[in-house]
């Protein structure tokens, strides 16, 4: 029997970036209205709001911890959607994560400290299986509950 569902997978991975993306936009919105941004080149807008964002530090953490959640519902959906092998399946659906994150940190286009990089690219996967844990338990006590109590 697979214990992988590809296709959990590849929905949990688009769930966390689509998701992670949405959650954060109202963040990088608030920013942008906060900056003063009718001198900035167009090739630079995104750039400001970033420096914007990384410049508030409650914002900031906000908008991480956003894409965490997003991470977390990736989790939850291809645990939820391959029914077997939560935690690998919930775990697995940050690989899109990692990969955008390996290529952001090897390009040097990451304007976040090396340290927090590496922090970021454990707590993907880690918030992901969390998501898969979250699930796993939710059908053991499902499952527990619908077993006949002994008298």
């Amino acid at each position: 029997m697979r214990k992988i569902s590809i296709l959990g997978v590849l929905l949990g991975a688009v769930v966390d970036i689509v998701s992670s993306l949405l959650l954060g936009m109202p963040f990088a919105l608030f920013a942008a209205s906060r900056a003063d941004l009718t001198h900035v080149p167009p090739a630079q807008v995104s750039a400001a709001i970033t420096a914007a964002i990384h410049g508030n530090i409650p914002l900031y953490l906000a908008e991480l911890s956003m894409g965490l959640l997003g991470s977390l519902l990736g989790g939850i959906v291809a645990a939820g959607f391959a029914k077997r092998a939560e935690l690998l399946n919930g775990v697995l659906s940050s690989f899109l994560c990692l990969i955008m994150g390996v290529f952001l940190i090897a390009s040097g286009k990451d304007s976040d400290p090396f340290w927090l990089q590496i922090i970021l690219l454990m707590a993907s996967p880690a918030f992901a299986l969390m998501g898969g844990a979250l699930v796993r338990s939710h059908r053991l006590r499902r499952r527990t509950a619908s077993l006949p109590q002994a008298r």
